[in-house]
């Protein structure tokens, strides 16, 4: 773990939701209907941060992009946290979150406090605590322990002081004692003994109750989905995913130990389109892109929706591409546009051209071009 620093986080309580990975941690307000594909986003980001071995700068460097994806919208609630460097710390606030870095000489860095901006900053160490909260936390309960993982709450407070190391004096026998004149008498080398530890006494005990195990992500039974009906898997939380997953995509509890069951129930939204001028677009149907989007015959067949992109340089054409949900799969097929539709590979610089009526599946990061100029990046934390 970088730096030392505690993997575990102190939940606060409340009603949005907390994050940790390792050394990375993130507080945002609970999503509604507008703000849900916002929080799969971050949620995605600090779970892919976290898998790269990225630090807090990284973090907050992503984080930054979505929430700067949503300009000329109200800020959503947030805040995130990882180490920068030897010993400082990344942090960013948005909305009415607010943090609070204590350094070890006892000075106090705040951020937040600004519900209209967003704010960031590398604190420089050595850090000794942090604290993450939204506007309504409670106080924390030092019995509940978060690792890694997503529980409701409303904020979170991180010990970041790097463990004491242990220091062992050698204890020298009195002048005169008999062990040195044992020592003596036998003609070899005084062999010191290591101090014994004074033992430890047991606490009286007491009659606390155990802390109630945190509650997984956003709520047991989510919102009924309305997609589809295709076949799907449940975890042991009852969330519909795919078969094919090895982690549940709401709740994130392994789907490899359990003994599954396929069905067939309505396919929930397969992630987000956030388009380059701050749009997101759930992924509930096929989307139609294009300039006059809304008269395509798809759309009037009810088989999409439409999607309306234009450019100055008027090279998105009337009906450009289509994106295509099928089964659990989303990707792009490019309807013989006369500029073409590309795809950059998240890890990835370059952007390759499509050929025309051929589908292609879009991995999670992915971003595809339309025409010249207009792009959207494909994010899901459904993951295979």
């Amino acid at each position: 773990m970088r730096g030392g620093v505690h993997g575990f986080a102190r939940p606060l309580p409340g009603d949005g939701l907390v994050a940790q990975e390792g050394s990375l941690s993130l507080v945002c307000a609970a999503p509604d209907a507008v703000t849900a594909p916002l929080v799969d986003a971050l949620l995605t980001a600090l779970e892919e941060v976290a898998e790269a071995d990225g630090d807090g700068t990284a973090l907050v460097g992503r984080v930054a992009g979505l929430l700067a994806a949503r300009r000329g919208l109200r800020p959503h609630a947030c805040a995130v946290a990882g180490p920068s460097g030897e010993s400082g710390l990344a942090v960013l606030v948005s909305g009415d979150a607010g943090a609070r870095v204590m350094l070890a000489g006892g000075a106090e860095v705040r951020l937040g406090g600004a519900p209209g901006g967003t704010e960031e900053r590398t604190v420089q160490g050595p850090v000794a605590s942090l604290e993450l909260a939204l506007g309504t936390a409670g106080r924390a309960e030092p019995r509940l322990r978060l690792t890694s993982g997503v529980v409701r709450g409303g904020g979170l407070r991180r010990s970041l002081r790097r463990p004491a190391r242990a220091s062992v004096r050698p204890v020298r026998p009195a002048a005169g004692s008999a062990a040195q004149a044992a020592v003596r008498a036998a003609g070899k080398p005084s062999v010191q003994e290591p101090a014994r530890p004074a033992p430890k006494v047991a606490p009286p005990p007491t009659a606390i109750e155990p802390a109630p195990e945190p509650v997984s992500l956003i709520r047991k039974h989510p919102r009924r989905a309305t997609g589809p009906r295709v076949l799907g898997v449940n975890c042991k939380n009852e969330h519909f995913n795919d078969p094919r997953a090895h982690y549940c995509a709401v709740c994130g509890i392994s789907m490899l130990q359990l003994t599954l069951s396929p069905f067939h129930g309505p396919r929930p939204p397969l992630g987000v389109l956030l388009l380059d001028d701050g749009h997101t677009i759930p992924l509930d149907h096929d989307q139609l892109v294009g300039r006059v989007a809304e008269k395509a015959p798809e759309v009037a067949a009810g088989k999409a929706r439409p999607l309306r992109l234009t450019d100055e340089e008027a090279s998105v054409s009337r009906r450009h591409a289509l994106v295509r949900l099928d089964e659990w799969q989303v990707s792009v097929v490019d309807l013989g546009s006369a500029n073409g539709t590309a795809v950059r590979d998240p890890g990835t610089e370059e952007f390759r051209r499509l050929p025309p009526e051929t589908a292609v599946e879009l991995r999670p990061g992915a971003t595809v071009r339309i025409g010249l100029s207009r792009t959207f990046r494909f994010e899901s934390n459904r993951k295979v």
